[in-house]
């Protein structure tokens, strides 16, 4: 990341670790965390290293260790406040041998090739960091051939219509034109449109299953969060946005995208065993294949699922 726009997102994460878990309410928890839960949880391996990272306060490493007791979990983010905030909560949570803490930038990461079985980017690291291109590209290079990668970036769409609903138009024209966004935050954001972000990640070399939006059929408003806590309502209101978030003609109107990809398989090597040898039946047993979501698709082909509600 280019130090001086590094500088600003730690700056800013800096001061508002301590708050940061208080700033979503029912609206998010419901239908955000719901929908992002929906993607990743089918994906996880029930066993080995996953990376999660920008991973913050760590609210995804802590569900995902809940969710697969043989996983352990790399947690890397480049707020250093942000980290302590996470080191209590694993404390609390008795998951400090599981989840491990590292301080570092997205586009640079410490850690050698092909060494994770899962990789999360959540919370729009990608979106924030200066170089998606390299935050995409180290994603790719650290996962295992074969593996899937998920991540959720900020939506070019959703910030125009935003800007021109109040009535900022060039601005808006920037954005439209410059896929960045500079916010009230103090620093730049990478915006991106389904296909954009489509062409990121096939640039870095993966394999793209499905480009979904979060969420698309639900603009916050006070009436919405009051229907959503009510259990039912919230269970029925996830499922609509399920059913319509990875649909192309509305995916990039969601206030968030996020993509769900595959890094491809190593190619066999002439001589290699047959798939049913017993050396290849023993790594089946320490890595698990890739998730039925994560297979490649063909055209036309919608992947299906169905989300647990978070209310």
């Amino acid at each position: 990341m280019a130090r001086a726009e590094a500088i600003k997102v730690i700056e800013y994460y800096a001061q508002v670790a301590r708050q940061y878990d208080e700033g979503y309410d029912v609206w998010w928890k419901v239908l955000y965390d719901g929908l992002t839960w929906a993607h990743i949880r089918p994906c996880l391996p029930a066993r080995g290293l996953v990376l999660d990272a920008g991973g913050g306060t760590g609210k995804w490493s802590i569900r995902m260790a809940r969710e697969k007791p043989g996983i352990s979990i790399v947690l890397l983010d480049i707020s250093r406040e942000m980290l302590a905030v996470a080191r209590e909560k694993l404390l609390r949570e008795r998951l400090t041998g599981r989840v491990w803490l590292v301080e570092a930038d997205i586009c640079a990461m410490p850690f050698r090739p092909e060494v994770f079985d899962f990789a999360l980017a959540e919370g729009d690291p990608i979106s924030y960091c200066d170089d998606p291109r390299r935050a995409v590209g180290e994603l790719f290079r650290v996962l295992k051939p074969g593996s899937c990668a998920q991540a959720g970036v900020d939506s070019l769409f959703a910030i125009v219509r935003r800007l021109m609903h109040e009535g900022r138009v060039e601005e808006a024209e920037r954005v439209l034109r410059d896929g960045r966004f500079t916010s009230s935050w103090g620093f730049r954001w990478w915006v991106f449109t389904p296909r954009s972000l489509r062409e990121l990640f096939e640039g870095a070399g993966f394999e793209v299953v499905r480009i979904s939006g979060k969420p698309v059929l639900s603009p916050p408003s006070e009436e919405l969060r009051k229907a959503l806590s009510d259990g039912e309502k919230a269970r029925k209101a996830l499922e609509l946005e399920f059913s319509a978030c990875d649909d192309p003609s509305i995916a990039g109107a969601g206030g968030h995208l996020h993509v769900v990809a595959r890094k491809p398989p190593a190619p066999a090597l002439a001589g290699a065993p047959p798939t049913s040898s017993p050396t290849s039946s023993a790594a089946s047993h320490t890595r698990p294949p890739a998730c039925s979501a994560c297979a490649p698709s063909g055209p036309g082909r919608r992947q299906s699922a169905r989300p647990r509600s978070s209310a």
